[in-house]
């Protein structure tokens, strides 16, 4: 008998850690190149979970399927009287109503929000403790609620659930659960107090003047941005209204911009060339966004997102209902103030919507 000579398969070379990494980047682009750029409601459905109903587009869970990793979105809707409670250390987030009115009980302070407002609930020293109430209970109230992961992990954000909202069953899983020790002691020490009655005398000084600074500045800082409080402007790309811009000097969490664009029946945005990773949530309306060239269809609720890739993205959106407006909530992660406006793509804008009028010289 003829003897059968096995091959044994040769080893998977091994890569050194400069051609290791070079090979991670190239697959973290195909991924976020290949990666979904429309999420439509009709596929997200309404879970209830110990927190109270909601759907949630974006998490940990599909991050690799995404245009766009680092954003949890979720949108909630409640008719009865409460949501669950539970803590953030470090907070974060950004909450926008979608309808109703309710109250969000935030460390003792009580936060009352309605329909086109936004809530924030910034990055504090120790931890955001609260919950959120429909004040017109058996009556829809419902947020847009958007984190983005990155800024977190830099504070050691962490949450911890103290209790159910009331439509719960399931089980209480103990570890989900807030400790007595969430809170580290040290998170409580406080150093002498440093005063300035002059210019700071060292560089490390000028750091403790900007922590002062940045204290006396939350103090006063808005943590409820009234819908009638902020302007319409008609810009290059349509109609805005601002609730989060870097120029604003009252807001407490500027780590994410955020505003909302109204398209007229018919009309389109201007189209804007820029870096990826600003998302837009339709709130109302039909229409669809040109991408680098590739058209998405949305209606009411659903998510697009632009992607992170290698010389940004072009972008334009269009209403097509010829007698409704269309309104989408937008936001972006605040990179300029760090990595600078052209952030590696270019900031650009190649047209111009209908209502745009340029100032008069």
């Amino acid at each position: 008998m003829e003897k059968m000579i096995e091959r044994s398969r040769e080893a998977e070379p091994v890569l050194d850690s400069y051609d290791a990494g070079l090979k991670w980047r190239i697959e973290m682009s195909r991924k976020r190149k290949e990666g979904k750029v429309l999420l439509r409601a009709q596929d997200t459905p309404w879970v209830l979970t110990r927190q109270g109903y909601g759907r949630k587009y974006c998490n940990t869970n599909n991050w690799d399927q995404l245009a766009v990793s680092g954003w949890t979105i979720s949108r909630t809707n409640e008719q009865n009287y409460r949501r669950g409670k539970h803590t953030h250390r470090g907070g974060g987030r950004l909450l926008f109503c979608m309808e109703g009115r309710g109250r969000t009980i935030n460390n003792n302070v009580n936060l009352d929000w309605e329909k086109g407002d936004v809530e924030l609930l910034p990055v504090t020293r120790t931890e955001n403790s609260h919950e959120h109430f429909n004040l017109d209970s058996g009556k829809p109230c419902g947020l847009l609620v958007l984190m983005f992961w990155p800024f977190m992990e830099a504070t050691a954000n962490e949450t911890r659930q103290i209790s159910n909202a009331p439509d719960w069953k399931g089980d209480r899983k103990e570890e989900l659960y807030r400790p007595q020790d969430f809170v580290p002691e040290q998170a409580y020490l406080e150093g002498y107090p440093i005063q300035f009655d002059g210019p700071p005398t060292s560089l490390l000084d000028d750091l403790f003047l900007r922590r002062n600074r940045w204290r006396d500045y939350m103090s006063r800082a808005r943590w409820i941005i009234k819908q009638k409080d902020q302007p319409v402007e008609t810009n290059r790309m349509g109609l805005y209204r601002w609730y989060i811009h870097p120029s604003f000097d009252n807001v407490a969490m500027k780590a994410i911009l955020f505003w909302t664009h109204e398209i007229p029946a018919g009309s389109c945005s201007g189209k804007q060339k820029f870096q990826g990773g600003r998302i837009h949530f339709v709130v109302e309306g039909h229409g669809y966004s040109v991408i680098n060239g590739v058209r998405y269809d949305w209606g009411p609720e659903d998510l697009i997102l632009s992607p992170v890739i290698a010389g940004g993205v072009v972008v334009q959106h269009f209403n097509a209902d010829p007698a409704h407006p269309a309104r989408l909530a937008c936001a972006e992660p605040n990179w300029y103030e760090i990595l600078g406006m052209d952030m590696a793509s270019g900031f650009e804008q190649l047209e111009d919507c209908p209502e745009w009028k340029p100032p008069q010289k």
